[in-house]
């Protein structure tokens, strides 16, 4: 019985190793770097100057989550994808020649216990020509919650945004 013993904790330990190895070569989801991760934002950040300029309600709520939160102290807290583009479609409508400039500020990309997250902070221009041709420009302030997603991008979870000011844009001379 000794030696039965002796041949069973030899097994154990085999196949203690070799589950070790197993695991070891098991791939893990490699963690962007801080480069990767600010290129992924700045991508989603153009993204969102893009939607605002082409007027597309559809592609800007592309660029949140399922679970995405919207909050503006002039709005009801949107949420969701859908709810998210009803909105946009209803606030531009009479918004022409529409722009937006993003001014980051900071930007923390969270690093060991949750690198899929990020949270920037920032001041936003918003500019538009409105129903009576005149131009106007909107200042304000952002922080926003980001999420990576599986495919390596990145999106909106959580925007909250002020206005600071609207005035008329000055005229060209």
């Amino acid at each position: 019985m000794g030696n039965m013993a002796s041949v069973m904790s030899a097994s154990v330990k085999v196949a203690i190793v070799c589950l070790g190895i197993a695991c070891l070569a098991c791939p893990q989801s490699p963690r962007p770097s801080a480069g990767q991760a600010t290129t992924g934002i700045d991508s989603l950040n153009a993204a969102l100057v893009h939607a605002y300029r082409s007027h597309d309600p559809l592609a800007y709520a592309a660029l949140y989550t399922d679970t995405a939160v919207f909050e503006w102290p002039a709005f009801n807290t949107v949420r969701g994808p859908t709810e998210l583009a009803a909105m946009a479609r209803s606030n531009w409508a009479s918004l022409h020649d529409m722009d937006l400039r993003l001014i980051v500020s900071t930007r923390r990309v969270a690093p060991d216990h949750a690198p899929d997250h990020a949270t920037e902070f920032g001041a936003f221009q918003q500019s538009w020509r409105d129903s009576s041709g005149v131009r106007m420009t909107e200042y304000g302030r952002y922080v926003a919650f980001l999420l990576r997603q599986q495919d390596g991008s990145w999106r909106m979870d959580r925007f909250f945004g002020f206005e600071d000011s609207t005035r008329r844009a000055p005229t060209r001379r």
